[in-house]
């Protein structure tokens, strides 16, 4: 900008200063306005979750890679919120390893032109530069304004984004919603993203985790509810024994009468339906792979969690998948069309039936000391780093509806 030399000297000044700054330092993060309003995923319950679930399975995953250049930098697959509390819990926990985070992910309350930096975006800008100012993330992570829902529609704009990116170690689905919300004016659902993320993920050579947040609620499931119910009835049907007993084992009723109780199960909203959910989660996982037939992979159940949001009963359960690919199959020309998988889909089936049994109620997890301790302390960590105010946060914990907590 060229400033008029025949202005005053003052107003040449006053006109420099609104360019290009009157060269004063910026006030450091502690002098700006703290934030004061909450969300309930600012709730130590969720740590519990961002702790114990996803930075647990990201250091064993990289613990036990062979790959190398895992250790430098961990692709991540995100639907974040502003303040990208994801994102600085997993680069937390991942410290030691010296790696950096590399995401992707989609956020429709993003607007990369944002100038406005009281907004969502402004939030996000800040805590973007936080990260990449300490080294955590590379230059390459990227958040899109698009609905995830669009990357299961073939020709958009997020499916094509998508398709332009390498595999994922870990994948996030981190939704408050249940696996068949449709957003507005769209007709692709939660589920049908996640199988689009799943076909993505066929290139992966190295074993993945599949975080999946969702609302288990049997009168909310819809279309998604007829390929779980299916999963679970086609191992019924070919494993009547082994598939039987572990199911009957996991949802404790007696194998007698199982067919009769899983209807039953299926309709009701206690402890019960949501871990026979997780099962058919696990089992739909399970087919998806194994039909895959030049693709083969195994999935295994790391962990189910489950809390309470809208009712008196935990009513979202937060899961974790290790996925591990088995190398690309190459069949002879003279292979016969028809591959038997039921034995070995049996001994994993029966393996995420009995980790589902162990699902963890967080409603009771976060009654004991440690971890109450360990999840308060966690997310104080992470809203001083995001400019919360922690006092406001201590007392809307106190006033919290659904968990009042005194911290």
């Amino acid at each position: 900008m060229l400033i008029d030399p025949g202005l005053p000297p003052d107003e040449q000044d006053d006109i420099s200063a609104k360019v290009y700054g009157d060269g004063q330092e910026l006030p450091p993060p502690s002098a700006l306005t703290k934030k004061s309003s909450f969300a309930p995923w600012h709730h130590p319950i969720k740590q519990i979750v961002r702790d114990y679930q996803w930075g647990d399975a990201a250091v064993r995953l990289l613990s036990q890679s062979r790959a190398a250049e895992r250790r430098d930098v961990l692709r991540y697959f995100t639907l974040p919120g502003a303040d990208l509390l994801d994102v600085r819990q997993l680069a937390t926990a991942i410290e030691n390893f010296g790696s950096q985070i590399e995401y992707f992910g989609f956020n429709t309350g993003w607007t990369p032109d944002a100038a406005d930096q009281t907004d969502g975006s402004g939030a996000y800008l800040s805590a973007e530069s936080a990260l990449r100012q300490a080294g955590r993330i590379t230059d390459n992570s990227v958040v899109w304004p698009d609905s995830l829902e669009d990357i299961a529609q073939p020709n958009s704009t997020a499916a094509d984004r998508l398709a332009q990116q390498s595999v994922f170690d870990i994948v996030n689905i981190d939704a408050c919603d249940h696996l068949g919300y449709k957003s507005p004016g769209r007709h692709q659902t939660l589920f049908d993203a996640m199988e689009s993320l799943l076909a993505h993920q066929l290139r992966a050579t190295e074993p993945w985790l599949l975080f999946l947040t969702t609302r288990a609620d049997p009168k909310l499931l819809g279309g998604p509810s007829v390929k779980l119910m299916a999963a679970i009835q086609k191992n019924l049907d070919a494993h009547p024994d082994g598939f039987g007993d572990a199911l009957a084992d996991c949802l404790g009723v007696n194998k007698a009468v199982l067919i009769s109780e899983l209807n039953a199960v299926w309709g009701s909203t206690d402890e019960r339906f949501l871990k026979l959910f997780v099962l058919a989660l696990g089992k739909h996982l399970l087919h998806f792979y194994f039909g895959q037939v030049n693709f083969k992979m195994t999935v295994e159940l790391v962990s189910a969690f489950a809390y309470r949001v809208h009712g008196s009963e935990p009513d979202m359960v937060s899961v974790a998948f290790r996925i591990t690919p088995g190398g690309l199959r190459i069949h002879p020309p003279a292979a016969r069309p028809m591959v038997a998988l039921h034995d070995i889909e049996l001994v994993h089936a029966q393996s995420i039936a009995a980790k589902a049994k162990e699902m963890w109620n967080l409603e009771t997890g976060i009654q004991q000391p440690q971890v109450a301790t360990d999840a308060v302390s966690g997310t104080a960590r992470l809203l001083e780093q995001a400019n919360y105010d922690l006092e406001a946060w201590r007392l809307w914990l106190q006033n919290h509806a659904t968990r009042p907590m005194t911290v």
